[in-house]
């Protein structure tokens, strides 16, 4: 028996179970879906395909990228392990915690400090740093309190302002 040095980890399993998960359920065949990918210009063959659904390949980034194209799903979809509800308790690369949690955090609502803790013990503060910074400077001038998930203060709505006035000191200046 072979022992491979870095198995498969949850993360990839998850992609696994999602690439097969999709395909059955549009009814696409190895073919279909290696012709979709090939006229994406990321071809991955049928062995390739049915390696990846086995657990004998690795999807690399670009390849998860591809996939979610080819499969009309977003990459979060693909790394979002398949649960019957937010509380459920899921496993992630490194983080275990509710699907809701690890949802947030694919969605640049919730640091990854957070997942698995109870809620008194998540500092609202690292969860506003981690919102303003993860997300491209563009999108941060977006951002109002409406939609910061789980935040309701005032002061942390402005320090968010604060630091898209800082990453883009050009935003708003008339020329």
């Amino acid at each position: 028996m072979v022992i491979k040095k870095n198995p498969l980890g949850p993360s990839g399993d998850t992609v696994r179970a999602n690439v097969l998960r999709y395909r059955n359920r549009m009814n696409l065949g190895y073919a279909d879906l290696a012709r979709r990918l090939e006229a994406l210009g990321r071809p991955i063959p049928v062995l390739g395909l049915s390696r990846i659904e086995r657990g004998e390949r690795r999807v690399d980034i670009d390849d998860l990228m591809a996939l979610a194209v080819a499969l009309g799903v977003s990459p979060t979809s693909l790394l979002l392990p398949d649960s019957a509800g937010a509380d459920e308790i899921v496993t992630a690369t490194c983080i275990e915690g509710t699907a809701a949690d690890l949802l947030g955090w694919l969605r640049l609502h919730t640091p990854s400090a957070h997942i698995g803790k109870p809620a008194g013990e998540r500092n609202v503060r690292d969860a506003i740093r981690f919102i303003a910074d993860a997300r491209p400077r563009w999108d941060i001038e977006s951002l109002t309190l409406d939609k910061l998930p789980g935040v309701g203060h005032q002061e942390y709505a402005e320090e968010i302002a604060e630091r898209a006035r800082l990453a883009n000191p050009d935003a708003g200046r008339r020329g």
